[in-house]
Order: C-alpha cells, then structure tokens, then sequence
C-alpha cells in the first residue's frame, strides 16, 4: 500500500471518527439531564468535549512528524478546519441567543445546562462540517 493510499485510509477514518464523537457527545449531553448519576454524565460529557475539542484542532496531527502527517494536514484540510471553526462559532452563538430566550422562564434550565448545551452545540456542528467536507473532498 503507498503512502497515498494510506493517508486516504487515515483521512476517511478519521472523518467517520468525527461523526462517532459528535453523536457520543450528543448522547452525553442528553445523559447529563437524567436523574440517574448526572455527575458522573457530566465527567463523560466533558471527557468527549475535550477529546473532540483536541479531534479538530490540528494539534495531533502536528506532534507528529513525517511524510503521512504532511498529507494528513494539507491545505485543504486547513481550510476546512478553518470553515468547520467558523460554522461552530455561529452555531454556538445561535445556541446562546437561544438559551438566552430559554433562561428567561425561571427554573427551565440551569447556567450549567445552558452552558454544556452551547459548548456542545459548537463542537457538534464544527465536527459535522469538518468530517462532512473531508468525505466530500475524498471523493
């Protein structure tokens, strides 16, 4: 198998491994609101956060050195990462205007609630587009 090839296996897992953690995530997310150990769904919540958070940024990919790591990382990939950033920053504001509205009838959701929700909401769709333009340019 070449180097080529091999970076395109990478690529596409990695990809498939983002839609995973977006609905993990998400399950995490929903699992934090049950009445059965919200605290330790909260430590799961936070530990996806954190790993998908480190699965968009280009800090993994750039400890590593060499030939395989410059094709996981190429321009394109760049810009799609800089178009997945922008996309979670609006949907992160549009889930605040909207937690916004909610807060306002008293005893809905908590400042915590709200928060995991925005936090979750930005790293969701970011992880969404990125994965989605990555199948999409492998084609």
């Amino acid at each position: 198998m070449s180097l080529i090839e091999l970076a395109e296996r990478k690529a596409h897992a990695r990809a498939l491994g983002l839609y995973v953690f977006a609905g993990l995530t998400v399950v995490m997310l929903g699992l934090t609101f049950s009445t059965w150990r919200p605290s330790f769904f909260e430590g799961m919540w936070l530990g996806f956060t954190l790993v998908s958070t480190l699965y968009l940024s280009p800090l993994a990919t750039r400890l590593k050195s060499g030939p395989l790591a410059q094709l996981l990382e190429d321009e394109v990939t760049r810009d799609h990462r800089r178009t997945s950033s922008a996309i979670g920053f609006w949907a992160g504001l549009l889930a605040a205007a909207a937690m916004l509205a909610v807060g306002s009838v008293p005893g809905l959701l908590s400042a915590s609630d709200s928060a995991r929700i925005i936090f979750t909401a930005a790293i969701v769709v970011a992880q969404v587009r990125l994965a989605t333009l990555e199948l999409q340019a492998a084609r």
